[in-house]
Parts: structure tokens; C-alpha cells; sequence
């Protein structure tokens, strides 16, 4: 699935991989790719698993009140970011989608 929207804060935590993943309720604004469903989603972000007891070292990528683009698959009935470094993009402001 990919899609813009913005989180509108932490709702929890899950498990993948035996690492904390940080869950948050993402405001959906507008879904390019997949069928999600209608609201807004629960989405986790995938934590850096190689990283020891840290799960996000540069910081949580979906832990911004900003527009941001999103990528996410399924795991286990559940969304997850599609990578720890590459699942969560800045939306550029003031122009269109950086890809066609």
C-alpha cells in the first residue's frame, strides 16, 4: 500500500521480528496504491531489528505531525512500514508527487 496522510499520534506498540514496533493512527489523505479500507489506520512503524534493544536509532519515521508518503505491507493482519529507512518518506511541499 502507499499512501499520503499524517499521524495523528502513538497508539501503542506491537512485536515483528522479537523488536517493539511503535504503533500510531495515521489520518489517510489520500491512498495511491492498494485497498486499505475506509478511515483511518493503524500503522507500525518497522523498527531497525539489527540495532540491539533500540528500535529506531535515527528516530521513529512516522512519529512527525507532517504529511508524509507511505509505504506499508501487511504482516500478520497488521500495517507495518515497509522498511525501517525507506517506509516513510517527506512529502514535498509546494509541488506534485516526487514519482509518476
Amino acid at each position: 500500500m502507499v499512501l499520503i496522510g499524517k499521524s495523528v499520534g502513538e497508539v501503542g506498540e506491537t512485536t515483528i521480528y522479537c523488536s517493539k514496533a511503535a504503533t500510531h493512527l495515521v489520518e489517510v489523505e489520500q491512498v495511491l496504491k492498494g485497498e486499505p479500507g475506509e478511515g483511518n489506520l493503524r500503522i507500525s512503524s518497522m523498527p531497525q531489528t539489527c540495532s540491539g534493544s533500540e528500535s529506531y536509532l535515527d528516530g521513529d519515521p512516522l512519529d512527525t505531525s507532517q504529511r508524509v508518503i507511505i509505504i506499508a505491507t501487511k504482516q500478520g493482519g497488521e500495517w507495518f512500514t515497509m522498511t525501517p529507512a525507506q517506509g516513510v518518506l517527506p512529502f514535498p511541499q509546494g509541488s506534485g508527487l516526487p514519482f509518476h
